[in-house]
């Protein structure tokens, strides 16, 4: 029978797979592993088989609960001379450049095909073919390549180029070569038939399939001959774990954020809790955009201090975290999120990244690896110092909002380090300033950076002249650098549904809601 529910995502293909498994009677579980499977084949550059993510979940009835299947530092080093490392310069619009590292010695051990299976070990109730099938057709009969996804390949393009199998994937045809490499259009249609073949093989196989099968022992060997650090024994150990997350009361409603290892939600909750007990004026006021401003200068500082005292922090609820985060390496490029809701209070925020892409794919597999070990904030004394063996962290915050009326909401975001100034500013809009769903993530927001305060337009110029805040870029329009939130809400009796997919990163919603 159908349920009803509502989704949010970063692509029509991404949020009609979820809509179709809640139509075919699937729950919001079933729904968001649809998604990420169809995620992995729309969104190719922000979300892969061979990356990693979380699942924030809340099952009807039941406390919340965090799936985390992010990515794993390798389990052994070996000599850099041995390592295809290779930089590759990335440019945005309005020629700023930034550098990424691409190659197998890039790539750190995946955990999005064990944590699709995990989750749908524990809450799915469709067979897993099922909720694979949106994308294995996707994948076969092609994609039109939209704006925005072109948009991000054309930021990686060096990345894309990087080996024979990533040009094909992503070149037009006739133009794959190294030396006359040229992306596909917009408006192009995206066939991806190794992909497809791969997802047809996992959902016949499972995950060992990806851990101990056919596709696990080509990217070993890969690593060994090309230089990559995966073994066979970082496959074989790897593990979904579930965490408790953080809980942090508001005004009129609690938020469930990424606990640690991850560093997104506990920065999210530290400003949330200055928040609290501030006060903010009407938004858009000076009180507002002082308080906002300020608070989120708090979090950069915070964040920039990783390795002090405790004390930083001042209560002890950040103290009892920050250990844990400083001492792992933080990933924070690309990612794209899915939220959904069901009429029987089930809850699922998720949020995917593969980084930038590595430029490597599996031979013959469709399926492009992470570079999440190319990343500069991995380490700042270098690249390849991190710790072996350990989850590593992100700013990727899937998050709850439990209202005190019953109503509940799942959300998150993309945007990099921006994530936690949009997921703070989101909810606060929420909690504190009573807006609907569709206005809380439409609100125009700020971010704050290294002193530098970015506004979207929406606040007064006269107001943000007397923040004394001299440094300010004041943007044209609403952009991506500000985050992209897909929000899906359920009321308390289950009969009410709205969902938002944030327009700065091309998000999409459906909701099914009772006749």
């Amino acid at each position: 029978m159908k349920k009803h529910g509502a989704v949010a995502a970063g692509h029509d293909v991404t949020a009609r797979a979820a809509a179709d498994v809640l139509g075919a009677g699937g729950n919001a579980f079933d729904a968001v592993i649809a998604a990420m499977w169809a995620a992995c084949v729309a969104e190719p550059v922000l979300a892969s088989l061979g990356g990693g993510g979380f699942v924030m979940t809340r099952p009807a009835g039941k406390p919340p609960q965090l799936y985390d299947f992010f990515v794993e530092t390798p389990l052994a080093k070996r000599p850099r001379e041995e390592l295809e490392f290779e930089s590759c310069i990335a440019s945005f619009a309005g020629g700023v450049t930034q550098e990424f590292h691409g190659g197998y010695g890039s790539v750190a051990t995946p955990g999005v095909v064990a944590g699709m299976f995990k989750l749908h070990d524990d809450l799915g109730t469709l067979p897993m073919a099922t909720l694979g099938e949106p994308a294995l057709v996707a994948a076969r009969g092609g994609i039109e390549l939209n704006a925005f996804q072109r948009y991000v390949m054309g930021i990686v393009t060096p990345l894309l180029a990087f080996s024979a199998d990533s040009r094909l994937v992503f070149g037009k045809p006739g133009h794959q070569d190294a030396d006359g490499f040229d992306l596909l259009d917009e408006g192009d249609l995206h066939h991806q038939p190794d992909l497809a073949d791969s997802i047809d093989y996992l959902l016949r196989t499972g995950a060992d399939g990806f851990y101990h099968g056919d596709l696990g022992h080509a990217l070993v060997t890969e690593c060994r001959e090309y230089g990559g650090y995966l073994s066979g024994r970082d496959l074989a150990d790897y593990r979904v774990l579930l965490r408790d997350p953080i809980l942090i009361a508001g005004r009129k409603g609690r938020f469930v954020l990424n606990p640690p290892p991850a560093s997104g939600g506990v920065l999210v909750g530290f400003g949330l809790k200055l928040a609290r007990d501030v006060e903010l004026g009407a938004f858009g006021s000076l009180r507002h955009l002082e308080a906002i401003s300020r608070i989120l200068h708090a979090t950069g500082l915070v964040r920039s201090e990783y390795g002090a005292s405790p004390t930083i922090l001042a209560d002890e609820f950040c103290e009892s975290y920050r250990t844990m985060i400083g001492e792992r390496p933080l990933s924070q490029n690309g990612t794209t999120h899915i939220s959904v809701v069901d009429g029987d209070g089930n809850l699922a925020s998720a949020t995917l990244s593969n980084g930038s892409s590595s430029g490597r794919m599996v031979p013959g597999t469709g399926i492009m690896l992470n570079n999440m070990l190319g990343e500069a904030d991995l380490s700042p004394d270098g690249f390849h110092h991190w710790p072996c063996g350990v989850r590593m962290t992100s700013m990727m915050t899937p998050a709850l909002y439990l209202a005190m009326n019953g109503d509940a909401i799942a959300l998150g975001s993309g945007g990099s380090n921006r994530i936690r100034s949009t997921m703070m500013q989101v909810m606060l809009n929420i909690d504190a300033f009573d807006m609907t769903l569709h206005g809380a993530v439409a609100a125009p927001r700020l971010h704050v950076e290294d002193d530098l305060l970015s506004v979207e337009p929406g606040f007064d110029a006269a107001l943000l002249d007397g923040l004394g805040l001299e440094d300010q870029h004041r943007w044209d329009a609403e952009d991506m650098f500000f985050g992209g939130v897909h929000a899906a809400k359920v009321s308390a009796d289950g009969q009410k549904f709205s969902a938002v997919g944030d327009a700065r990163r091309n998000g999409h919603q459906i909701v099914i809601a009772p006749d």
